[in-house]
């Protein structure tokens, strides 16, 4: 009788070790938003401030004075948010959120109006042609809003394990400041010359006002997870402080309704 044949029966090492790999292979996380998280941000925002005054402070057409202006209160901004998100289903998921902003926001006009007379006639201005005194009224007026900070629920729609696309509305709080200052100069000239005379400059009002508005904020955004633990998003947000009089009591009352448009792009870490 022949030997058996025990090739079939050892196998080869190539396949042991492939058997023992495969068995080894672990599958992979599922992909979670769920967790607290911590981020950073930066971006631009910018709003029209209309506001209203007692006095005719704002530069108006043909050098005129006004009551009315709607100044563009617009410069970057900077600050970090912490939130968490509960993923509650494959796409769906809802979260909060709170965020604090350094704003370069800002906005100011400068504006004049003048009136001339003839005379005096003495002194200097004792002459042929005489002179004429100008009255001239400069004013300077200041719109910021140094930081604002926002805490709100937001709700999102999960596409592909790694993509959110969310609404988000909640509590906007902020700090406003409006400042005005305005000076008087006459000037007195040679009528036939235009010889400067003399020239007094005497201060008018030097008023600023700052305080604390609270009001609302929505918008939506896009975030896509990298990692796990990383993600980055883009966001839009419109805040709505109401409005507020500035300087009240002092003849230069102002009413300014502070608004605000946010564009923002950020990263998250999430543990």
């Amino acid at each position: 009788m022949g030997r058996p044949d025990c090739r079939n029966r050892a196998a080869s090492p190539t396949r042991f070790f492939r058997d023992v790999a495969q068995r080894a292979q672990v599958p992979p996380a599922p992909w979670t938003w769920t967790g607290f998280y911590i981020g950073g941000n930066g971006g631009y925002s910018w709003g029209n401030w209309d506001s209203t005054s007692l006095a005719a402070i704002f530069p108006g057409p043909g050098g005129t004075l006004v009551n009315t202006a709607s100044p563009n209160v617009q410069g970057a901004i900077a600050g970090g948010q912490i939130g968490y998100n509960w993923q509650f289903s494959p796409q769906w998921l809802a979260g909060v959120e709170a965020d604090g902003q350094w704003s370069g926001e800002r906005a100011s006009d400068n504006a004049s109006s003048s009136i001339s007379v003839a005379g005096p006639f003495t002194g200097a201005c004792d002459i042929v042609g005489g002179c004429t005194t100008t009255a001239t009224v400069n004013d300077a007026n200041s719109w910021k809003l140094p930081w604002f900070a926002t805490l709100r629920g937001r709700v999102g729609l999960i596409e592909e394990s790694t993509w959110l696309f969310y609404a988000t509305g909640g509590l906007a709080v902020g700090g406003a400041q409006f400042a005005q200052s305005s000076t008087g100069t006459v000037t007195v000239t040679k009528t036939l010359s235009g010889t400067v005379v003399s020239t007094n400059t005497v201060p008018i009002s030097a008023l600023s006002g700052t305080t604390t508005l609270v009001g609302f904020a929505v918008g939506a955004g896009i975030e896509k997870m990298l990692t796990q633990n990383w993600s980055i998003k883009v966001e839009y947000l419109f805040m709505d402080f109401g409005s507020y009089t500035f300087l009240a009591g002092t003849g230069f009352d102002t009413n300014v309704k502070v608004i605000d448009n946010v564009i923002r792009g950020g990263v998250n870490y999430k543990f």
